[in-house]
């Protein structure tokens, strides 16, 4: 069953080609000047027409939370990025598509959005099974260019046991939002 994005929400802009979302830009009912990231593993279903539990998740704990935390009151606009452009829900399965995995235009889409030093949440969670060394590798990449254009940092809640940004998917709505790079 797919999903419909939260009545507050709107996308206005994706980058898609054969299989691959490369950004998802969605605008919020809250009509702020802010465009906040969000960097992901890798997209599963969310497109222009429909969401999934992860986007939607992201979503709502960023309109439950603009009370909460001041940094999040002037949100208009997120912006989805992920560290794997490929479209597939079940990451273990990403495996399968070899040295495509890191993919040029992803990063430089990555880069793009970044240089533009807007906050950026990362939710990323754990490598996908045989994945590690390319996970740790576009995770490098992306703290790399953040460091480079200032770009403000946060996480929700802790991080996982092996020390990765938990994925939007497990976000609690409650869970405190955590500044990493003032």
């Amino acid at each position: 069953m797919p999903y419909s994005y939260p009545g507050f929400a709107k996308v206005v802009l994706i980058q898609e080609e054969a299989g691959k979302r490369y950004s998802l830009e969605v605008e919020l009912d809250l009509a702020g000047p802010d465009t906040w990231l969000i960097i992901q593993k890798n997209p599963s279903k969310a497109n222009a027409g429909n969401s999934d539990h992860t986007i939607n998740r992201v979503l709502n704990y960023i309109h439950k939370n603009q009370d909460r935390y001041p940094v999040l009151s002037q949100v208009g606009k997120v912006v989805f990025l992920n560290l794997i452009p490929w479209y597939e829900t079940y990451s273990n399965q990403l495996i399968h598509k070899g040295k495509t995995l890191i993919d040029p235009q992803n990063i430089r889409t990555i880069g793009k959005y970044l240089s533009g030093q807007n906050p950026c949440i990362i939710a990323w969670g754990n490598p996908a099974a045989g994945l590690t060394q390319i996970h740790e590798s576009l995770s490098r990449e992306a703290w790399e260019r953040m460091r480079q254009n200032e770009n403000p940092v946060y996480h929700v809640g802790s991080l996982t046991r092996l020390k990765f940004p938990r994925h939007g998917q497990i976000w609690g709505y409650s869970d405190p939002l955590i500044s990493i790079i003032p």
